[in-house]
């Protein structure tokens, strides 16, 4: 399936993105765990709830992460309790999106987004390596390549059919002289129809179309009796 390295690299992506969001949020609640728990102590070893040079002093002392010993602080916040406004300390780490970053473990997704990385070229290099190969498998003929199940153009766009004009575009391309007749075509398309004519000649009317657009291919008509897809 031509999709399918795209598909895993795709996962492999997400996977890591997920990773990567999950340490981050997770250093953010120990950050935030961290300073709450030093005010807690600076508070307590220092009693009045009065913040003085001393109380930040000990408050960052009591920091067990080091990157917040330059940058945590203590804020004043007014809140509402039983309808009265208090005044509460707050613990801030004042970290932004990128410090906080630097800080969480991103080792794992980091390997998963070079594992990606490499599964891509990996991908890319086998496609262009074994493309000739691959091609040579293939069953090409003016313009319109089927190959794997499915049909494209020779620069590898899909061609999109429906399931009666890919049964029938299947019919002609693997057929040896590219002709059919016009009973062949009814029996195995519709094989319960007495009669299949009109439904087949609305079929020819629909495919017609799509097959030139996309290549140098046309459908002929012989008397109503066979078709044949030759090069225009």
């Amino acid at each position: 399936m031509k999709s399918l390295p795209y598909i895993v690299f795709s996962l492999i992506m997400l996977c890591s993105l997920c990773t990567s969001i999950n340490n981050y949020q997770q250093t953010k609640c120990e950050i935030a765990q961290d300073v709450n728990q030093a005010l807690k102590q600076a508070l307590d070893k220092m009693p009045g709830h009065i913040v003085t040079p001393d109380t930040i002093r000990c408050y960052r002392n009591c920091l067990s992460i080091a990157s917040l010993k330059d940058t945590a602080g203590i804020a004043m916040r007014t809140v509402r309790r039983d309808g009265r406004l208090e005044i509460v300390l707050v613990a801030e780490a004042n970290c932004n999106f990128m410090t906080t970053f630097l800080m969480s473990d991103q080792r794992a997704s980091g390997s998963l987004l070079a594992v990606g990385v490499l599964w891509l070229l990996g991908s890319m290099w086998y496609a262009r390596r074994y493309k000739p190969n691959l091609m040579s498998k293939a069953i090409s003929y003016g313009g319109i390549v089927y190959h794997d199940d499915m049909f494209t153009t020779v620069s590898g766009e899909e061609i999109h059919l429906t399931p009666m004009q890919y049964t029938l575009l299947e019919m002609f391309i693997t057929s040896d002289t590219h002709t059919l007749s016009k009973q062949e075509i009814c029996d195995h398309l519709w094989p319960n129809k007495p009669d299949a004519s009109d439904t087949l000649y609305t079929l020819i009317r629909r495919i017609k179309p799509v097959i030139e657009s996309h290549g140098t291919l046309k459908i002929v008509s012989d008397r109503g009796k066979s078709y044949s897809l030759r090069i225009r």
